[in-house]
Protein backbone atom coordinates (compact mmCIF):
# COMPACT_ATOMS: atom_id res chain seq x y z
CA UNK A 1 0.00 0.00 0.00
CA UNK A 2 1.32 3.02 -0.89
CA UNK A 3 2.02 5.84 2.02
CA UNK A 4 -0.18 8.79 2.12
CA UNK A 5 1.24 12.41 2.99
CA UNK A 6 0.74 13.18 6.63
CA UNK A 7 1.68 15.40 8.94
CA UNK A 8 1.85 19.03 10.05
CA UNK A 9 4.46 22.46 10.28
CA UNK A 10 4.15 23.25 13.51
CA UNK A 11 5.43 27.01 13.92
CA UNK A 12 8.20 28.16 16.15
CA UNK A 13 7.14 30.40 19.28
CA UNK A 14 3.19 29.88 18.73
CA UNK A 15 0.24 29.48 16.28
CA UNK A 16 -1.62 27.16 14.19
CA UNK A 17 -0.12 23.92 12.72
CA UNK A 18 -0.46 23.87 8.57
CA UNK A 19 -1.72 20.51 7.77
CA UNK A 20 0.23 18.55 5.10
CA UNK A 21 -2.42 16.71 3.99
CA UNK A 22 -1.24 16.10 0.29
CA UNK A 23 1.32 16.08 -2.31
CA UNK A 24 3.17 18.29 -3.73
CA UNK A 25 2.12 21.41 -1.82
CA UNK A 26 3.68 25.05 -3.03
CA UNK A 27 4.69 27.18 0.12
CA UNK A 28 4.85 30.92 -0.69
CA UNK A 29 3.48 34.75 -0.53
CA UNK A 30 1.15 35.17 -3.23
CA UNK A 31 -2.99 33.70 -2.42
CA UNK A 32 -2.50 31.20 -5.29
CA UNK A 33 0.00 29.06 -2.74
CA UNK A 34 -1.19 25.87 -1.31
CA UNK A 35 0.34 27.24 1.84
CA UNK A 36 0.49 30.74 2.17
CA UNK A 37 2.13 32.67 4.67
CA UNK A 38 1.57 36.34 4.13
CA UNK A 39 5.33 37.56 5.32
CA UNK A 40 7.83 39.57 3.25
CA UNK A 41 10.67 37.43 3.63
CA UNK A 42 8.86 34.75 2.01
CA UNK A 43 8.77 34.43 -1.97
CA UNK A 44 5.52 34.17 -4.20
CA UNK A 45 6.47 31.12 -4.71
CA UNK A 46 8.90 30.00 -2.12
CA UNK A 47 9.47 26.36 -1.93
CA UNK A 48 7.35 23.24 -2.66
CA UNK A 49 6.79 19.96 -0.45
CA UNK A 50 6.36 16.60 -2.25
CA UNK A 51 5.35 13.05 -0.47
CA UNK A 52 7.40 10.56 -1.83
CA UNK A 53 8.31 6.86 -0.46
CA UNK A 54 7.08 7.86 2.78
CA UNK A 55 8.89 11.28 3.10
CA UNK A 56 8.65 15.06 2.82
CA UNK A 57 10.99 16.10 0.30
CA UNK A 58 11.94 20.09 -0.20
CA UNK A 59 12.41 21.91 -2.90
CA UNK A 60 13.44 25.39 -3.30
CA UNK A 61 11.95 27.85 -5.64
CA UNK A 62 14.87 30.03 -6.47
CA UNK A 63 13.63 31.91 -3.64
CA UNK A 64 15.04 34.91 -2.72
CA UNK A 65 15.83 34.36 0.98
CA UNK A 66 15.92 30.52 0.75
CA UNK A 67 14.67 27.74 2.35
CA UNK A 68 17.07 26.09 5.72
CA UNK A 69 16.86 22.56 7.01
CA UNK A 70 18.47 22.80 10.41
CA UNK A 71 20.35 26.14 9.86
CA UNK A 72 21.47 24.80 6.29
CA UNK A 73 20.72 26.24 3.28
CA UNK A 74 19.48 23.61 0.34
CA UNK A 75 17.91 23.25 -2.93
CA UNK A 76 16.75 20.18 -2.20
CA UNK A 77 16.54 17.59 0.72
CA UNK A 78 14.66 15.07 2.63
CA UNK A 79 13.11 15.69 5.48
CA UNK A 80 12.98 14.17 8.60
CA UNK A 81 10.59 14.28 11.87
CA UNK A 82 11.50 16.67 13.59
CA UNK A 83 13.85 18.85 11.38
CA UNK A 84 13.78 22.88 11.95
CA UNK A 85 12.65 23.99 8.78
CA UNK A 86 13.13 27.60 7.69
CA UNK A 87 11.23 29.71 5.17
CA UNK A 88 12.80 32.59 4.40
CA UNK A 89 12.90 34.26 8.19
CA UNK A 90 9.71 31.67 9.44
CA UNK A 91 10.86 28.77 11.46
CA UNK A 92 8.61 26.02 11.66
CA UNK A 93 9.22 21.67 13.07
CA UNK A 94 7.94 19.36 10.30
CA UNK A 95 6.07 16.37 12.03
CA UNK A 96 5.31 13.61 10.57
CA UNK A 97 5.05 9.51 10.44
CA UNK A 98 8.15 8.33 8.18
CA UNK A 99 7.45 5.41 6.34
CA UNK A 100 9.47 3.32 3.89
CA UNK A 101 12.89 5.24 3.13
CA UNK A 102 13.91 7.36 0.18
CA UNK A 103 15.95 5.34 -2.06
CA UNK A 104 17.60 7.73 -4.53
CA UNK A 105 17.16 11.42 -4.62
CA UNK A 106 18.40 11.12 -7.60
CA UNK A 107 15.65 9.58 -9.14
CA UNK A 108 12.99 11.07 -7.70
CA UNK A 109 14.79 14.40 -9.76
CA UNK A 110 14.85 13.06 -12.87
CA UNK A 111 10.96 12.26 -12.28
CA UNK A 112 10.55 15.78 -11.14
CA UNK A 113 12.11 16.96 -13.84
CA UNK A 114 10.38 14.84 -16.28
CA UNK A 115 7.18 16.38 -15.14
CA UNK A 116 8.38 19.89 -14.52
CA UNK A 117 9.77 20.57 -18.31
CA UNK A 118 6.03 19.68 -19.84
CA UNK A 119 4.17 22.28 -20.08
CA UNK A 120 -0.09 22.28 -18.92
CA UNK A 121 -0.84 22.24 -22.51
CA UNK A 122 1.46 19.58 -23.47
CA UNK A 123 0.62 17.07 -20.78
CA UNK A 124 -3.31 18.00 -21.92
CA UNK A 125 -1.91 16.59 -25.37
CA UNK A 126 -3.36 20.17 -27.02
CA UNK A 127 -0.06 21.62 -27.90
CA UNK A 128 0.54 22.44 -32.01
CA UNK A 129 2.99 20.07 -34.15
CA UNK A 130 6.51 22.17 -34.89
CA UNK A 131 6.07 24.46 -37.70
CA UNK A 132 9.18 23.22 -40.09
CA UNK A 133 11.97 25.54 -40.14
CA UNK A 134 11.71 27.81 -42.81
CA UNK A 135 14.95 27.79 -45.16
CA UNK A 136 17.78 31.02 -44.47
CA UNK A 137 16.89 34.15 -46.12
CA UNK A 138 20.00 35.09 -48.32
CA UNK A 139 21.78 37.98 -47.59
CA UNK A 140 20.78 41.08 -50.02
CA UNK A 141 24.31 42.25 -50.13
CA UNK A 142 26.15 39.00 -51.88
CA UNK A 143 23.88 38.36 -54.96
CA UNK A 144 26.81 35.68 -55.62
CA UNK A 145 25.32 33.59 -52.36
CA UNK A 146 22.16 32.86 -54.86
CA UNK A 147 24.28 30.36 -56.75
CA UNK A 148 25.71 27.01 -55.76
CA UNK A 149 29.58 26.77 -55.88
CA UNK A 150 29.53 25.12 -59.42
CA UNK A 151 27.09 27.41 -61.14
CA UNK A 152 28.09 31.17 -62.50
CA UNK A 153 25.76 33.62 -63.29
CA UNK A 154 25.61 34.22 -67.17
CA UNK A 155 27.23 37.51 -67.97
CA UNK A 156 24.01 40.64 -68.93
CA UNK A 157 23.79 41.23 -72.31
CA UNK A 158 25.18 44.14 -73.06
CA UNK A 159 23.25 47.03 -74.77
CA UNK A 160 25.21 50.13 -75.87
CA UNK A 161 24.41 52.75 -73.82
CA UNK A 162 21.26 54.96 -74.88
CA UNK A 163 19.95 52.79 -77.16
CA UNK A 164 16.61 51.65 -76.63
CA UNK A 165 16.76 49.19 -79.45
CA UNK A 166 17.39 45.65 -78.55
CA UNK A 167 19.87 43.90 -79.49
CA UNK A 168 20.67 42.75 -82.79
CA UNK A 169 19.79 38.64 -83.40
CA UNK A 170 22.66 37.10 -84.68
Amino acid sequence: MKAQPNGELVPQGGGDSIPLARSPLIVGRRDSCDICLPFPTLSGKHCELIFKEGHWIVRDLDSTNGTQINGMHVQKKILHSGDLVAFGSRNFTIQYTETGRVSNLNEFDEELEEVMSMSLLEKAGLTKAPRPQADPVLSPTDPAAAFDDDETPAPPESNPAGSSDPPPAG
